[in-house]
């Protein structure tokens, strides 16, 4: 009869460390979603326990993620980022040389849905080209890119940079506010419309023709 001792079950404690922090994962995003619709919705004045009881998780989980609202704004303004990344990523996939067009629009957009954020963290003295470099940079590099495919295809002008396009997307938003249209999408839209439409070739309207007078 063999004296060795039946093998110990294997521990479950790495299991339950995976699923704890799966759902720390799920209940961050929640929080998130439901703060960005908040803030654009009702603005800034929405109050840490407020955004738990809507997203349904105890407001220890919001506070212990996000200490500061400022905290929970730098986060909002990064997800949305991250999520025109992902945007820019599945244009880049197609082969559409207008797709640069598609993406700024879209940048324009979303910025004007969170400008009350854009604006409280400028307020803040935060800057995400500085606070998140890489996700920033990812972005700007997205545009380039993009940028690059338009101009070959001559859907562009020539002389336009990617600076030239970011700082133009900020502008937009300033824009957006100063027409308080940060919570009307078609207005927004046109606005934003007319910035990219300075972005295309200028068409030479051919001048018209000079008849002489008829002899008499």
């Amino acid at each position: 009869m063999s004296s060795r001792s039946p093998d110990p079950e294997p521990s479950t404690a790495p299991r339950r460390d995976r699923e704890l922090r799966a759902d720390a994962r799920r209940n961050r995003e929640r929080v998130l979603r439901t703060a960005r619709r908040l803030f654009a919705a009702e603005g800034l004045g929405v109050s840490l326990d407020e955004i738990a009881r809507r997203a349904g998780v105890g407001p220890g989980t919001v506070h212990r993620h996000f200490p500061a609202k400022e905290d929970l704004y730098l986060a909002v303004a990064t997800d949305m980022l991250e999520g025109l990344i992902a945007e820019a990523e599945a244009l880049a996939a197609g082969g559409d040389p207008e797709a640069v067009f598609t993406l700024l629009a879209r940048m324009m957009a979303t910025g004007a849905e969170n400008v009350a954020v854009k604006s409280a963290l400028a307020a803040a003295e935060f800057d995400l080209r500085t606070t998140a470099p890489d996700v920033a940079a990812n972005l700007t590099r997205h545009v380039a890119d993009l940028l690059d495919r338009a101009h070959a295809a001559g859907t562009v002008r020539d002389d336009v940079t990617a600076d030239d396009v970011m700082a133009l997307v900020a502008g937009a938003f300033a824009a957006i506010r100063h027409a308080a249209a940060e919570t009307s999408p078609d207005r927004a839209a046109h606005i934003a419309r007319l910035i990219l439409d300075g972005l295309r070739p200028q068409r030479t309207t051919p001048a018209p023709e000079h008849r002489g007078a008829s002899p008499g």
